[in-house]
């Protein structure tokens, strides 16, 4: 992927907080057990599977590998420059920064919200709109006349429209606006649950239940299983995740909820591709919308954005329109290159000439 020319040390727009300016300035700091695909100790071999295992691992494994730019534009689109705006402009703390990618899914009560959010809006878009034009035409087309008409029951069933349809959907549709825009806190209720998290600095892999880890596990750890699974339709659902290669558990980490379930094998492969740079503490993070304001924060990112002269503020200053052109022509320029690069063998370590020469740039 290209990058544009720009001096990194760009200052902070005018309108970001102080916390804003000082958090920018914070600079991460990368733990002992942090992954490192130049520098990790050889994985023991995997154990025998048992059937519960078998399932797990039926479809399709990723392996390992040395780390390119190449990106998935599935799901990353959704962030758009405009919507990038707004988030920096809040105090919620992104869902993917230079420490944490947090995967997290509505809970039982948030759905329920939801549906009840979409009701009252297809009401007020669609439904009330109708039931008023019918009154109105029922109003105005009666013999006796407007007057007499509404003095007839028309108030009634105007006043019954207004009070138990109208304003109940107003209500709840105003309250999600505000709520969407920070005005209001959000109800315990509503919260959404932590599905897992990985983390850069430290290396883990967590999964969570009920918002509560279930367990933690170095990175490097894990099988990458691409899952598979037939819809009515006929066609192929698919679910990128992460087993561990050394305990039995029932269960593994979804890492793939934002790309969706209907994309081709490779950009799966991609998205996999991404998540590897995103841990490997020495590579530079993922060159993707969503990652820029924490560049600026990471090690080894930082080295590498002043080396090769990266404009800070690439992703962000576009318009929209530039920037659907852009993951456009990714996309475009990514189909005839392999998704991900040389495939590394954690069970004998890192390559030794790749090693010595991690070591020599460690010591200058």
């Amino acid at each position: 992927m290209e990058l544009m020319n720009m001096d990194v040390s760009e200052t902070p727009k005018k309108g970001q907080n102080d916390s804003q300016t000082e958090s920018e300035n914070t600079i991460s700091q990368y733990q002992d057990t942090a992954y490192n695909s130049q520098d990790f100790p050889a994985q023991k071999p995997r154990q025998e599977k048992g059937f519960l295992r078998r399932m797990m691992t039926s479809g399709k494994p990723f392996s390992f590998s040395q780390t390119t730019d190449s990106i998935t534009v599935y799901g990353l689109d959704d962030m758009t420059p405009t919507i990038m705006a707004e988030e920096e402009k809040s105090s919620k703390p992104m869902y993917w920064t230079e420490i944490q990618l947090i995967g997290e899914s509505l809970s039982g009560w948030s759905q329920l919200y939801f549906l009840i959010v979409g009701i009252a809006k297809m009401c007020l878009m669609g439904l009330l709109p109708l039931c008023y034009a019918i009154f109105l035409l029922g109003l105005f087309i009666g013999k006796s006349g407007v007057v007499a008409g509404w003095n007839d029951g028309y108030a009634d069933i105007f006043m019954g429209i207004t009070l138990y349809g109208t304003l109940p959907c107003l209500i709840i549709y105003v309250h999600f606006l505000l709520l969407n825009a920070g005005y209001f806190f959000v109800a315990p209720f509503l919260r959404s649950k932590r599905v897992f998290e990985l983390n850069r600095t430290t290396g883990m892999v967590t999964l969570f239940k009920k918002n509560k880890p279930y367990f933690t596990h170095p990175f490097i750890e894990f099988d990458c299983v691409l899952m598979s699974s037939p819809t009515q339709q006929g066609f192929l659902n698919y679910s990128l995740t992460l087993i561990h290669r050394y305990r039995d558990y029932s269960v593994g980490v979804p890492i793939s909820g934002s790309m969706g379930a209907n994309h081709k094998v490779i950009e799966y492969l991609r998205f996999w591709n991404m998540v590897q740079r995103y841990m490997d503490i020495s590579q530079p993070l993922p060159d993707i919308l969503v990652l820029e304001p924490a560049r600026q924060r990471d090690p080894t990112t930082i080295a590498y954005d002043k080396e090769h002269n990266r404009k800070s503020r690439y992703w962000r200053d576009m318009t929209d329109e530039e920037f659907k052109q852009k993951m456009d022509e990714i996309d475009k320029d990514q189909k005839n290159t392999p998704a991900t690069g040389k495939p590394i063998d954690i069970f004998k370590g890192p390559d030794s000439t790749a090693r010595q020469k991690h070591n020599r740039k460690k010591k200058k």
